[in-house]
């Protein structure tokens, strides 16, 4: 009898263990998963319309599109703050090539905990980051650009990882607008 509770007491500690970490897992978007599997690394650029700091960094973001062909590039845009029409302004006005991926119901921004836009993510297609912060130091706080800059943070990890070597620097802390959650 002892041990018949003992084991009914086992499994109703694993089943609620499962329980527990099932319902703490970050939930998975489907079409973004498949999406990063196309290519071996991808670089998201979490995004909103009216930051003045993405439609900066938009030219470059297209450049280094160019420059990596072997890379995907994607931008995200979390939440429905914005209609589809402001979102296509952004990219007719700056020019914006890369795709932009709807990430409706914050998903993509939890699973990476992007927290600014623009926010500059490398990841493998596994969805493992390798690269998350600035695109680089030309903008270290908010309204104060630099007249030049040497860190290239982004670039120096997509030339990292596409010689099969980890990024020197895996973290900066972006600056920007707050992504509203």
């Amino acid at each position: 009898m002892k041990f018949k509770f003992l084991q009914l007491k086992n499994s109703l500690f694993i089943l609620s263990l499962f329980v527990f970490i099932g319902c703490n897992s970050a939930p998975k978007n489907k079409s973004f998963e498949k999406l990063i599997k196309l290519k071996e690394h991808t670089v998201l650029m979490f995004i909103a319309p009216d930051c003045p700091m993405c439609k900066t960094l938009s030219q470059p973001y297209n450049e280094l599109v160019i420059k990596y062909p072997e890379v995907q590039f994607l931008a995200v845009h979390s939440g429905k703050n914005y209609d589809a029409m402001e979102i296509n302004m952004f990219a007719t006005e700056t020019k914006f090539t890369p795709p932009i991926f709807r990430d409706y119901e914050y998903e993509i921004a939890h699973q990476f905990k992007a927290t600014i836009t623009p926010e500059f993510i490398l990841i493998d297609s596994s969805g493992k980051t390798l690269y998350q912060g600035l695109m680089d130091d030309r903008i270290l706080q908010l309204g104060s650009y630099k007249q030049t800059w040497d860190k290239m943070y982004l670039e120096d990890a997509i030339q990292a990882v596409l010689a099969d070597k980890p990024p020197k620097v895996k973290k900066t802390d972006p600056v920007g607008c707050v992504l509203e959650y």
